[in-house]
């Protein structure tokens, strides 16, 4: 019974050290837990040195220095924009493993500006997902992640218009669907084509799964009379215009 016990007693606690981390990661004053994801906003520019900046603070929880390393894992870009992260100097856009490790004392938590990552979206709007993992250099598997999504949206309706297209729908009148041609490739995020009513309830709405081709929505539910069909993005309506039903 006693050895029962005892070795009980070894597996909690080699269970809770095998739990503990570490490192932690900061964002600003606030601790994050490993994997949590940080969302990075930014705004449409033609300026193509624009970047939109992510920064942590890396905690060392030991009571010994610590050489840390970091890595990055691309998930999902834009096609066009650009992304490089510095640890303690800035790197290449084509350098995923930092190549010189930082020395974190017992206890510390590394300047704030040892770690960032920059995103240069160049004139591209959409959302671009990439992962930051922190490890220790003898050690690899002992290691700490944060995921960044850097979202760019544009500062003004008119900058959704001049990136997209969005055909007129036809047939206008329509009596049992209606049409709509589109071209969406320069946008990563929702969007969705919705008709309402002259009171702005909405009757009808339909996501846009494909970012380049046509859709057909059905219409014979409608009564006779005129309605507005939109284009949503973003939970922006970017454009409306008038649609005419006949019977």
């Amino acid at each position: 019974m006693k050895k029962s016990l005892l070795i009980l007693l070894l597996f909690i606690l080699t269970g809770g050290y095998l739990r503990s981390q570490s490192l932690t990661l900061y964002n600003g004053e606030e601790a994050m837990n490993n994997g949590d994801t940080l969302l990075v906003l930014g705004e449409l520019s033609s300026d193509l040195f624009y970047e939109v900046v992510a920064h942590v603070k890396v905690k060392n929880n030991t009571d010994r220095s610590v050489s840390v390393l970091v890595h990055r894992i691309t998930h999902d870009t834009i096609p066009g924009s650009v992304n490089q992260f510095c640890w303690v100097q800035c790197f290449a856009p084509w350098v995923d493993v930092a190549p010189t490790a930082f020395e974190i004392p017992p206890f510390e938590m590394a300047p704030e500006e040892t770690f960032s990552g920059h995103y240069l979206p160049q004139g591209k709007l959409g959302t671009s997902i990439l992962e930051y993992t922190f490890y220790i250099e003898s050690n690899p598997t002992d290691s700490v992640s944060f995921v960044a999504k850097f979202k760019v949206t544009p500062s003004s309706v008119n900058d959704w218009k001049e990136n997209i297209r969005f055909g007129n729908a036809y047939p206008n009148p329509a009596t049992a669907k209606v049409n709509f041609d589109f071209d969406l490739s320069a946008i990563r995020g929702t969007a969705k084509i919705k008709i309402s009513n002259l009171l702005g309830q909405t009757l009808i709405e339909k996501n846009i799964e494909q970012r380049f081709g046509s859709m057909s929505i059905p219409v014979d539910q409608l009564r006779e009379g005129v309605y507005f069909y939109s284009l949503v993005i973003e939970d922006q309506i970017v454009s409306s215009k008038k649609l005419v039903i006949k019977k």
